[in-house]
């Protein structure tokens, strides 16, 4: 995805992993093979594959305001310990490339906006130099919703001490903490004219979606309100990740309702290619319309 044009913003995504299988159990507690076989026809073998497994990727979005150039969600990352995930565990990725080749270099990011503090959104926060880990981007703001980093935190501040999210949160959070990047917000900031933040609690506490708006056009970059065009069917079913599943159902609901039939472009953090599109009444229910704005 290259430089969709939301009014005068562009909008470019990078995937860190693409095409991942997923088992749908592992995800959500309310999926049964009799449901997932009931909407097999409406998602396609892109989406659930024929054993039925989710298919995921894992999504980074560039903002372009022709001032700024701001970073969503900065995904898995490369060197880091997770050995209860495989897949991201020590990984060696071109993330850093790809950017690149999107003609942004690190060193030009202003922003990076954390949608929620999970593993798999916040790797590339940081990246590891002689054996230290140092902010990836070093002249941007890491803008982090405060309620966010106060759950985490005490977490991590628990005697004894365990490794909050797979240990990403000391390596991935804190460093950019330490080095005064990061900055607590509220869960409804303005990022600038144009862009800001709307609190989403559930999933996680501090939760939040992205909102880009200019001359009538309107992108939302939804981090994991959706993991999978599957919750569009079904926003009932929350995570075995979510804080608080029912708050998570709640907000999704209401995230579902409120952009149906708006034209609203949502960004999706784990949809696979072509990654973006609108929220559609289906009957009783509604469904995701991939549309291909950014393909």
């Amino acid at each position: 995805m290259r430089n969709a044009r939301f009014g005068r913003f562009d909008i470019s995504k990078i995937a860190d992993m693409d095409r991942v299988l997923y088992v749908p159990e592992r995800m959500y507690p309310d999926a049964t093979p009799e449901k997932l076989r009931a909407v097999q026809p409406i998602l396609g073998p892109k989406l659930l594959d024929p054993d039925l497994q989710l298919i995921l990727s894992f999504n980074c979005y560039v903002i372009r305001t022709g001032g700024h150039t701001i970073l969503v969600d900065s995904c898995i990352g490369n060197d880091k310990d997770r050995p209860t995930r495989p897949p991201w565990h020590r990984r060696q990725g071109p993330f850093l490339d790809t950017l690149r080749n999107l003609g942004v270099a690190p060193e030009s990011v202003d922003f990076v906006l954390c949608t929620h503090l999970h593993a798999d959104h916040v790797g590339w926060n940081t990246r590891l130099v002689n054996g230290q880990w140092v902010p990836t981007f070093p002249n941007a703001q890491y803008l982090i919703a405060e309620v966010e980093y106060r759950y985490w935190r005490a977490e991590h501040d628990k005697n004894p001490p365990e490794p909050v999210l797979h240990g990403s949160f000391a390596d991935s959070v804190l460093p950019v903490v330490a080095r005064g990047q990061a900055k607590m917000v509220p869960m409804d900031h303005q990022v600038m004219p144009g862009i800001h933040l709307e609190g989403t609690p559930g999933h996680t506490p501090g939760a939040v979606v992205i909102h880009v708006e200019d001359g009538g056009a309107h992108a939302v970059i939804c981090g994991d309100m959706l993991h999978h065009p599957v919750q569009v069917i079904h926003p009932e079913w929350s995570t075995h990740f979510c804080v608080d599943p029912d708050m998570s159902r709640r907000s999704r609901q209401d995230f579902v309702r409120r952009h149906a039939e708006t034209g609203t472009c949502v960004l999706t953090g784990h949809f696979p290619a072509p990654t973006a599109g609108q929220i559609r009444r289906d009957g009783a229910r509604h469904r995701f319309m991939f549309s291909d704005v950014t393909e």
